[in-house]
């Protein structure tokens, strides 16, 4: 097996990546999205990474409180590794909950 030496990705492609999504969604919801479920289950880092021990127990994250972490201090250089946590979770929710992302939101 090969040694493992990290992903690397080109941030051009990842603009790609995020402009085609974007698109995509935007043709298929409309210009505002409605993520019909708040809470959601998150497994804290850095345990989450180590995959040769148990799972950690897992919190509970909120949608709403990520989005407004994103939304409150958008020149803020202090936070931007966490946006990129705080967008993961917006994201996560986005796959799983729009109606073509797959299975529906409980109770749906």
């Amino acid at each position: 097996m090969p040694e493992w030496n990290g992903l690397q990705i080109p941030v051009a492609d990842l603009r790609r990546v995020f402009e085609r999504i974007l698109e995509h969604v935007e043709q298929t919801a409309g210009k505002t999205v409605t993520l019909r479920e708040d809470y959601f289950y998150s497994l804290p880092a850095p345990e989450l990474y180590d995959v040769g021990k148990d799972a950690p127990e897992p919190t509970i994250g909120q949608s709403t409180e990520s989005w407004q972490n994103l939304t409150s201090h958008p020149d803020s250089d202090w936070t931007v590794n966490w946006e990129f946590v705080w967008l993961g979770d917006i994201l996560r929710a986005m796959g799983h909950l729009l109606p073509e992302g797959g299975p529906r939101s409980v109770g749906q």
